[in-house]
């Protein structure tokens, strides 16, 4: 795994303590005696995604292989100050892992699984076979340069309806012209709705500050002006979060932001790693953590505060624009979707505008906070009303919609989890509704094993005092403890290996033109679906990093991938990343978050804009990628942003 030297967490090879352990266990302080084992115990989790630990390397005896050649849009032009952190750490790193693994007992090995079939007959329910199979993501044929002659048929679709849209959009030049012509009228609002049969679902993955990946893939969608195409969204976890400003079109930088800005210069505002103990549920060892343990008992803070994410930063310093949010909602022009579990029915829910689980921003945070909600580190279990009544803020005896509690006793309520629990990703409930196209953004790198080790004694000890001690919840316990959540998940990147490959012959474009619903001839048995996912060889963000470069890298990545997966013209694959630098450019990593925050809150104004576009007009930088240009090169994004070469010179010569 690769170094990243700003995140809270060290480094664990095999299991054996780096220098860089024993550092962080006296900066999080966590008694010197105690430190080795429960800094072993953080790493693990720290360590954990939706689909298992990164701490050492898995042997795995490979079935069929069917991989396609894993790319990098220009490889090559990585040269920026970002990857040179990033690479003189991997390099200190595999030099640490090949000291270590001879010192350390190779892992049992894995049969890689490449199909449901296998899947199914290899896994039984009732045992926990995650530490001996592996299952991998495999979609990079889509948008490959090897391959020029397959055109995605999504791609093909949302292009003809991006061509549609603005051939409507010439017939009438001024908007005295559109009212004065109500059938030209009519069919622009037609438009705005996308009423041609067709229902395009755009899936976003959750998976902590992984979630700075889809960040990054939603901005290349509006590059391409492919934004306004998409017909629904739905968002597991951190995806529901920028799935949100992707709505809103608070691109191309303040959805971002969020992710390469706020959370990283938080500090322990969001995540205080020195809470740790307390969810592992031997708070006592720590003195610091006796207050809470002993006085606050449920209502201590929690090792990772997501209101500082859903309130602090999406409703004050990077606030969602709630009329127009609302107003696509009312609408039904692009509904926001969000995907939580619920802990006794045991099933995931779909919680919407249309069906009143949120009526305001406050609310919105809330269905968010169920949906992010990480079991046992991130606070207690929303609950959420399931029976008619008063909301809040109204008279009389009706009972609030939300209530954070452990153990709700009340049967009017219905306890809600992370997504991971039953759906970490989301594409089931778009199916179930209709979806005729679906457009699936993986946080997780293409290649990884996304099943994981089978667990270990840390998150163990977290779900038992979640699930068991603090909820009564057995059979939550007993699902996650047999990693069923898991072979959901790999249930899930199967499915999407088999529709990533729908329509790929070798077939010229004159013969595949059409962009109907017909039937798939191959063994999906989904819709047609376009997968986008990093290539292998570039490092997965860290649920839980901090570091503000690797998040900034982790967004460009995501850029790159979803540039070259989406773009319509095979020639221009394998552009991305140099796209993403013109549209992310250096120059975000110049300037420090809090000061243009507090330059942004005396100047109350400024607030709607983002930090970077504040940069460019009080400093008169002009990023170095821009050279040559009067305005930003954001493709169709340009729209959204006042930037420009005279008004950056402007602010400049005005110092």
């Amino acid at each position: 795994m690769t170094k990243r030297t700003s995140s809270f967490y060290s480094s664990i090879v095999g299991g054996t303590f780096t220098p860089a352990t024993k550092a962080t266990a006296t900066a999080t302080g966590i008694g010197i005696g105690i430190a080795p084992f429960f800094l072993f115990l953080l790493s693990c989790w720290c360590a954990a995604t939706t689909t298992g630990l990164l701490i050492a390397p898995s042997i795995t005896i490979p079935c069929r292989s069917r991989s396609h050649s894993c790319y990098h849009s220009n490889p090559d032009s990585h040269g920026t100050k970002t990857t040179k952190i990033l690479a003189k750490n991997k390099n200190k790193n595999n030099d640490e892992e090949t000291q270590t693994k001879t010192k350390t007992k190779e892992p049992p090995a894995k049969r890689e699984l490449t199909s449901l079939v296998e899947l199914e007959s290899c896994w039984n329910d009732a045992d926990n076979e995650a530490p001996f199979l592996s299952v991998r993501g495999d979609t990079q044929i889509i948008g490959s340069p090897d391959h020029p002659g397959f055109v995605h048929p999504v791609v093909r679709v949302l292009h003809d309806r991006k061509r549609k849209r603005q051939e409507t959009k010439t017939k009438t030049k001024t908007k005295n012209e559109i009212e004065a012509n109500a059938e030209a009228k009519a069919e622009i609002d037609a438009t705005s709705r996308n009423d041609d049969g067709d229902k395009i679902a755009l899936v976003i993955e959750g998976g902590g500050m992984r979630g700075c990946v889809t960040a990054g893939m939603v901005c290349a969608i509006d590059y391409l002006g492919l934004r306004e195409c998409v017909d629904i969204v739905y968002g597991s976890s951190a995806g529901s979060i920028i799935g949100a400003y992707f709505v809103t079109g608070q691109l191309p930088w303040v959805g971002p932001e969020v992710y390469y800005d706020q959370l990283p210069s938080a500090g322990k505002s969001f995540i205080d790693t020195g809470r740790l103990l307390r969810a592992l549920g031997i708070g006592l060892l720590n003195p610091k953590l006796l207050k809470d343990t002993l006085l606050r008992r449920n209502a201590g803070k929690p090792l990772i505060d997501l209101d500082f994410l859903l309130k602090e930063t999406m409703q004050n310093t990077k606030p969602l624009n709630w009329e127009v949010f609302a107003e696509r909602q009312r609408t039904n022009v692009q509904p926001l979707k969000i995907i939580a579990s619920c802990l006794k029915r045991e099933e995931p829910l779909v919680m919407t505008y249309e069906d009143r689980h949120f009526e305001s921003l406050e609310e919105l945070a809330k269905c968010m906070h169920a949906s992010s909600l990480l079991p046992g580190i991130a606070g207690p279990a929303v609950n959420i009303r399931t029976t008619s009544g008063q909301d809040e803020g109204g008279t009389g005896t009706g009972k609030p919609k939300f209530v954070f509690s452990n153990n709700c006793q009340d049967d009017d309520y219905e306890p809600l989890a992370d997504a991971l629990v039953y759906a970490p990703i989301a594409y089931e409930a778009a199916m179930a509704e209709g979806a005729t196209h679906m457009v699936v953004l993986r946080s997780k790198p293409d290649g990884g094993d996304v099943i994981g080790k089978g667990g270990n004694i840390g998150e163990k000890l977290i779900w038992s005092r979640f699930f068991l001690r603090k909820n009564k919840l057995p059979n939550i316990y007993k699902r996650l403890r047999n990693q069923l959540h898991k072979k959901l998940y790999a249930k899930n990147v199967l499915e999407l290996n088999d529709a990533a490959r729908e329509g790929s012959e070798e077939s010229s474009p004159s013969t595949s033109k059409s962009t109907s619903t017909s039937t798939s001839t191959s063994k999906s048995k989904l819709p047609p679906t376009l997968t986008v996912a990093i290539p292998s060889h570039i490092a997965e963000v860290p649920r839980l990093e901090v570091g503000r470069p690797e998040i900034f890298e982790g967004v460009r990545d995501g850029f790159a991938r979803a540039y070259d997966a989406l773009v319509e013209d095979p020639s221009q694959r394998g552009r991305g990343y140099e796209v993403a630098k013109q549209y992310f450019p250096d120059e975000i990593l110049d300037y420090t978050p809090k000061d243009i925050l507090a330059l942004q809150n005396n100047h109350k104004g400024d607030l709607v804009a983002s930090a970077f576009e504040t940069y460019l007009e009080r400093s008169g930088v002009w990023p170095k990628a821009w050279e040559g240009l009067d305005e930003p090169p954001l493709g169709y994004s340009s729209d959204r942003t006042t930037v420009t070469r005279k008004n950056s010179s402007s602010s400049s010569s005005s110092k």
